[in-house]
């Protein structure tokens, strides 16, 4: 079989969109080789598993060009050109699904082209859409600016001597499109740089953080929330600033996409999830309220479903506010809207957990040995709940060999962020000393699970800590 980057690129393809491209391929203003045509029809039968004694290459030559002496070179030019359509088929399918960008494209063709008249009716449909309608996001602001950038273009060429707005509104377009994406890569790098080890270089003045405010974020509520979300990520100590970042999101009729909302819920997520750690449990119900808001209202589910990652955070935020019977029900509604791929692992992976709250210990592990542990959030999760099944079960042996592996693990692990490291060795430490019951190390622990900064489960250790203490 020919060329495997073909075949990836047909497997991507849904059914809808296979339907699409051999309308394509049949247009002869894209394609006007049948041979290509030919071929398309000889490999979309075998879609999507591509396999079967019809697609070696010499029964495909056969199936194209007949009696003719088989040709190597000619099969292979033949794949290359399906390849570079099916390559112009998406990038065309990517345009379409943006009108703005054809609409854009339009204006620009036609003021030079000299087409005045329907350069103004262009010109006016942008501005309905663009100036007074609804919802403000990155892509908007984006294309804005190439929109003013256009009509700046547009009035030069007129070679008319006279003041005109049109650059002004290229300069404040381009300001609020710079402020808002140079916002959002720094709130992106601080909030990667809590789980891997290495640090970026922010390279953000305060006077840079001065100009902003004094031009009263452009007039852009949603340079104002990232500005916000740069302020809790900078100084998470500063509580006020979150509060003000969640003031925001349950503000009624908030007038931003749902593409920027969902990063902004996941920012505010990721903030609770620190404070957590660090054991601020009224956080617990705060993340709990903001993935409930953001899958209800829309933001943090798309066209997939929803993320088995979200899936598995409410799961277990609710877990930890008892929600037994919410939890049940929010598996039975949201796990069919789990991507194929990942409906497996998280399914079992929650239903582990569940189980373990709810006092059945078998049927969680039972769960958990099925759940494939390609993510490290659910290699450390599951270690985590597997060391708690052991600890509450009386498996002292199996705890303790499961302490020593997983501390192993962390230690020599270089992706894992300082701050996870220790979050997950204070756990294994701690477990290991309530374990072995040292009356020297006993009086000890009860100021290291309260104290330390960063621990995961910290109220289930002082739960055990309590019993093996007789309190």
């Amino acid at each position: 079989m020919k060329s495997r980057k073909l075949i990836q690129f047909i497997q991507s393809c849904d059914t809808d969109e296979l339907v699409e491209f051999e309308k394509f391929l049949a247009s002869p203003f894209y394609n006007e080789d049948p041979e290509v045509r030919q071929l398309f029809k000889i490999l979309r039968p075998h879609y999507p598993d591509f396999s079967g004694a019809g697609l070696n290459k010499h029964a495909i030559y056969r199936a194209v060009y007949g009696d003719q002496a088989y040709n190597d070179k000619r099969l292979r030019y033949l794949f290359s050109d399906l390849t570079k359509l099916i390559e112009t088929f998406f990038a065309v399918q990517k345009i379409r699904s943006q009108p703005h960008q054809l609409q854009l494209a339009l204006l620009d063709s036609l003021s030079g082209r000299g087409l005045p008249k329907g350069f103004r009716r262009v010109n006016r449909q942008l501005k309905r859409e663009l100036e007074d309608g609804g919802q403000r996001s990155s892509d908007v602001f984006f294309t804005k600016m190439q929109w003013s950038e256009i009509r700046e273009r547009h009035f030069q060429k007129k070679r008319i001597r006279k003041f005109d707005l049109s650059l002004q509104h290229f300069a404040n377009d381009l300001d609020q499109y710079y402020f808002l994406n140079r916002l959002k890569i720094v709130c992106a790098m601080l909030d990667r740089q809590t789980i891997f080890q290495d640090e970026y270089d922010l390279n953000i003045s305060s006077g840079w953080l001065q100009h902003l405010e004094q031009n009263q974020f452009y007039g852009s509520v949603l340079i104002q929330i990232y500005y916000t979300i740069f302020q809790a990520l900078r100084d998470e100590s500063e509580e006020s600033h979150f509060t003000a970042l969640v003031t925001f999101l349950r503000q009624p009729g908030l007038s931003v996409a749902d593409i920027d909302l969902r990063d902004i819920y996941l920012f505010a997520i990721n903030y609770c999830a620190r404070k957590i750690r660090q054991g601020k449990e009224k956080y617990v119900a705060e993340a709990l309220q903001l993935y409930r808001d953001g899958i209800e209202k829309g933001p943090l589910l798309n066209e997939r479903g929803i993320s088995p990652w979200a899936f598995t955070n409410v799961v277990k935020l609710a877990l930890r506010r008892q929600e037994y019977h919410w939890i049940g029900s929010f598996i039975h509604r949201y796990a069919p809207l789990l991507p194929e791929q990942f409906r497996e692992n998280a399914l079992h992976y929650n239903l582990a957990e569940l189980y373990y709250y709810t006092d059945r210990f078998d049927q969680a592990q039972e769960h958990l040995i099925r759940v494939e542990f390609s993510d490290l959030n659910y290699y450390l999760g599951a270690r985590v709940l597997l060391a708690k099944i052991y600890y509450e079960s009386g498996e002292e042996e199996a705890l303790l060999s499961l302490i020593s592996s997983f501390t192993v693990f962390l230690k020599r692990n270089k992706e894992l962020s300082a701050n996870l490291k220790r979050t997950y060795l204070n756990f294994c430490q701690i477990l290991f000393q309530i374990v072995r019951r040292a009356p020297s190390q006993m009086k000890k622990l009860q100021a290291s699970i309260d104290n330390s900064e960063l621990l995961t489960d910290r109220a289930w250790l002082q739960k055990i800590y309590s019993e093996a203490m007789g309190k």
